[in-house]
């Protein structure tokens, strides 16, 4: 197995659970944010705000260092034949054209194959990122449910609100220094991702110049028009959940209804595509959801069946 599928199938193994967690914790957070106050919604709404899959980053990383693997495989081959060709066998202009043309396709691929191997390697930094960020996120939404427990239990009891009371400013004083946290966490993903963007930004830019110069009849839709399709997607799945969750960050305005959508749209069923009216085109619970319950999603899913081959992902990833 090389090394871009050994990213793959542990990215494969990696995404139902943290999709599990991702969506356990949306849900879990919930009763302790509209209880317990406000430093429990901030620390929501890094749980609201973040839901994006470490398992599925690394999934895409395995791909693309199959990518690198098989383009710098292909390099390799395309040169061992032109090694073959010598003045014995044939000699004269057409070899020396074979050779420099065989040479521009050589180029072409080496590339393409440093191209995806340095978007695997920004897509596992951000996955390892993410994964250890979700740990923490985990532990937060099961410190919080542990408070709200206590806090209800004693509301229940004879030791009543007083004691109450102390639970709940215990609560949002962790929860503030665990918000505090996750902003700085937020921080260094944001400053990884936005690096990333710009790295991928240029070497796309370079790639498509490459691959002209050498005779390689690039389409820019080709190179990049999946990808930005895929940007405005998630660009429209950012504004969605903000639009939804809390007004202008002022967690103190934020009405548990409020709560209870972020809660809600993790599981929502959502339309994956193709016959609307077909129950098996409808996703919901831990394989559904999305944000503004799904809306986002399911308009992209919708859309993107209409849309040309260049501006879709493929269904799956085939190496033949």
């Amino acid at each position: 197995m090389t090394a871009g599928e050994s990213l793959f199938e542990t990215g494969s193994s990696m995404s139902p659970y943290f999709n599990g967690v991702i969506k356990s914790c949306a849900t879990g957070i919930m009763p302790p944010a509209v209880v317990l106050g406000p430093a429990v919604q901030a620390l929501a709404t890094s749980i609201y705000m973040n839901q994006c899959n470490p398992g599925d980053l690394m999934k895409a990383a395995g791909a693309w260092m199959t990518l690198a693997e098989r383009n710098w495989d292909a390099a390799e081959a395309l040169q061992a034949e032109v090694e073959t060709v010598n003045e014995t066998n044939w000699n004269g202009d057409d070899a020396e054209a074979f050779k420099a043309k065989a040479g521009d396709f050589q180029a072409q691929l080496q590339e393409l194959a440093l191209n995806a191997c340095l978007l695997a390697a920004e897509l596992i930094v951000l996955a390892v990122t993410l994964a250890a960020y979700w740990v923490f996120l985990l532990t937060c939404t099961i410190a919080m449910d542990a408070y709200l427990v206590a806090y209800l239990s004693a509301m229940a009891t004879g030791v009543g609100a007083p004691a109450a009371a102390g639970i709940q400013a215990s609560a949002n004083a962790t929860a503030s220094a665990m918000a505090g946290y996750a902003k700085t966490t937020e921080g260094v993903i944001s400053t990884i991702s936005h690096t990333c963007a710009a790295l991928c930004g240029a070497f796309t830019v370079f790639t498509f110049a490459f691959q002209k110069s050498k005779g390689n009849p690039a389409n820019p839709l080709e190179i990049a028009g999946a990808g930005i399709v895929n940007m405005l997607e998630g660009l429209t799945t950012y504004y969605a959940r903000k639009f939804t969750m809390t007004p202008a960050g002022r967690h103190h305005q934020t009405a548990w209804w409020q709560h209870g959508v972020q809660a809600a749209t993790n599981v929502f069923p959502t339309y994956q595509g193709g016959d609307f009216f077909d129950a098996d085109n409808w996703n919901g619970g831990y394989d559904g959801g999305g944000a503004g319950l799904g809306a986002a999603d399911g308009v992209a899913n919708g859309i993107e069946q209409y849309l040309p081959e260049g501006l879709t992902n493929p269904d799956e990833v085939r190496w033949t």
